[in-house]
């Protein structure tokens, strides 16, 4: 397993931010905003550019030479354009400004279609609206959000849709775990809130652990992603990846930022995603596995005060009527194994307990009075 801690960088538009950067020696990363991502000799620029869309017609596949140009117009009519009015609280008052992000179509039933997005796409915002062809709007509402997973759910109208003339397909998703360094891969969605636009990569980097700090809600995101160097820009985030056969194996949900970083996106694996969607799309809400303890990462002062000869989670207290106080952990145990992976540190420690469901039966690998013991735990739920 690759890891990487990464800080908090906007990636969407407006009030939408959510993303990543990093610092290394004396390299600065730079944080995007609104107020400061636009340079004077950008701002001259734009004054002098506008683009219009025209629907292109549809070309005819030619079996014989397979490639992305055949694909994607196969793929593009499941891809939506997500505008909205987000909600801003800095500064010590309300305001709202203009947001973007991407999305897809990936159920329906016979009333609604239903989206995928990343959840800090829809969060604190007071309209929705989708387009599939950048051009007509259709009013949607969120029917589900995980901010954990920073995976959410739209629901549209199905007869809105439909009296628009809007053709739309159903998005496939594909099997993420096959994917390997070098495979080529596509990212579809609304770049810089200017409409559906298209970008070309490989998979650069597999099974990588990546940490997302919001300065503003102080609220830290652990995701498992893919990494491509496809562009992904503002507008992006909740689009798809896909691969050759035009199959979802992931969705954008940050991209890395600096003067000396290029080609570094990010996507949660398709394999990962799909059930969260689906209990989204169902409940609206996501029961994430439970323990019932609050913990710290082990230091060479607690090792001693403890009598502990490892590193890991130390328990600082086991809550009643939990899963924790039930399979016998105690407060000052420290936690060294977890259904058979080592527990270094927290981000360790959330990422394997987030590869369970609530029902599982682990063994967890501790240390308690400097003797190594195991115990069983049956892990419970909490809906996030």
């Amino acid at each position: 397993m690759k890891k990487i801690v990464l800080a908090f960088v906007a990636v969407c538009l407006g009030g939408i931010t959510l993303g990543l950067g990093l610092a290394a020696g004396n390299m600065l990363i730079q944080h995007l905003t609104p107020e400061a991502e636009i340079s004077p000799v950008q701002t001259e620029l734009a004054q002098h550019i506008t683009t219009v869309r025209v629907n292109p017609m549809a070309i005819p596949i030619d079996p014989s030479t397979p490639d992305f140009v055949d694909i994607i117009p196969l793929v593009k009519d499941s891809v939506v354009s997500i505008n909205v009015t987000a909600i801003n609280t800095r500064n010590f008052g309300i305001s709202e400004a203009p947001g973007a992000g991407s999305g897809f179509i990936f159920a329906e039933d016979e009333d609604f279609l239903f989206i995928a997005t990343n959840a800090h796409v829809i969060e604190n915002t007071s309209s929705i609206t989708i387009s599939l062809d950048d051009n007509e709007q259709v009013p949607a509402v969120a029917i589900g959000s995980d901010r954990a997973s920073d995976l959410a759910v739209l629901a549209v109208s199905r007869a809105e849709l439909e009296a628009k003339g809007v053709p739309f397909t159903i998005a496939t998703f594909g099997d993420s775990d096959i994917m390997r360094m070098g495979d080529p891969v596509v990212a579809i969605g609304n770049a810089m809130g200017g409409g559906q636009a298209v970008t070309r990569g490989i998979i650069s980097a597999l099974d990588l652990n990546i940490n997302i700090d919001d300065p503003h809600t102080n609220y830290r995101l652990n995701l498992n992603v893919l990494q491509t160097d496809a562009a992904v820009n503002r507008g992006n985030s909740g689009g798809p990846l896909m691969n050759q056969h035009g199959e979802v194996i992931g969705i954008v949900t940050a991209k890395l930022l600096g003067a000396d970083i290029e080609g570094m996106g990010y996507a949660l694996p398709s394999n990962n995603v799909v059930p969260v969607l689906m209990e989204l799309k169902e409940s609206g809400s996501v029961r994430q596995p439970f323990i019932g303890i609050s913990h710290r990462a082990m230091t060479e002062a607690n090792r001693a005060q403890f009598n502990l000869p490892a590193t890991g989670i130390l328990v600082l207290d086991v809550r009643e009527n939990t899963p924790a106080e039930e399979a016998g952990l105690q407060v000052h145990d420290l936690i060294v194994y977890f259904a058979g992976q080592r527990i270094t540190d927290f981000d360790t420690f959330v990422e394997v307990l987030n590869k369970h469901s609530p029902g599982d039966t682990v063994i967890i690998g501790i240390y308690r009075d400097g003797q190594r013991m195991d115990v069983t735990l049956t892990l419970g739920s909490i809906i996030h």
